[in-house]
């Protein structure tokens, strides 16, 4: 009677032994960024990779089959190796994507201006920060006479800027270095302007380069 009951301990423990080993070292799928993923970006395939972990280790909400991120718009920046949740992507592209967060104000529109390091503050202007724009006639634009010299305007006072993009269209990364070097250098700004101001701006775009200046007050 007592070596059956020995017997039943042992087959106890060894069970329990078993089932906390397995619950430690079997593994779940994560998926994870390939490379770097920007707002707006669509996913595809090759933005994707797997990683296996151990469940516990798994943070809440994180993305467990590529299929489920596929097609899907990037609606915060995801650094290459970085667990994927699914609330950081959305099913559709929209302006919302490219305010990074900032709120545009009802009745305004979100335009692009391109821009340079020099006519921008250098390159040290941010998402969130306001500028005058100025509009300075460009003689290779415009096609009046001679004789007519346009002055520069002050097309739009305190404007928000919600970001800066590179040629190929991606957020360039905020860096002590913005703007400046490599691929990372800026060609357009993203810029919150009130509905009736569009045509003074559109205009302004077929006529003038800009120059931008920081409002500190």
């Amino acid at each position: 009677m007592l070596r059956a009951i020995y017997v039943l301990v042992f087959v106890t423990l060894s069970s329990a032994s078993g089932l906390f080993y397995y619950s430690q070292t079997r593994q779940a799928t994560a998926v994870v960024a390939a490379q770097d993923l920007a707002i707006g970006h669509q996913i595809q395939d090759g933005d994707l990779t797997t990683r296996q972990v151990n469940p516990a280790s798994l943070p809440t909400g994180i993305v467990q089959a590529s299929q489920d991120l596929i097609g899907q718009f990037v609606a915060v920046p995801v650094l290459k190796g970085q667990f994927i949740q699914l609330r950081q992507v959305v099913p559709s592209r929209s302006g919302r994507l490219l305010t990074g967060g900032l709120e545009v104000p009802a009745g305004f529109r979100i335009i692009s201006l391109p821009v340079s390091s020099p006519t921008a503050v250098g390159g040290a202007l941010r998402a969130g920060d306001l500028v005058d724009v100025v509009a300075i006639p460009n003689s290779i634009k415009t096609t009046g006479p001679d004789d007519v010299t346009m002055a520069p305007a002050v097309i739009g006072h305190r404007v928000l800027v919600l970001g800066l993009r590179t040629e190929q269209g991606t957020e360039v990364a905020a860096s002590d270095d913005l703007l400046n070097t490599g691929t990372n250098k800026a060609a357009s700004m993203l810029l919150a302007i009130p509905a009736q101001d569009e045509s003074k701006y559109s205009i302004a775009v077929s006529t003038s380069t800009f120059f931008f200046a920081l409002a500190t007050d």
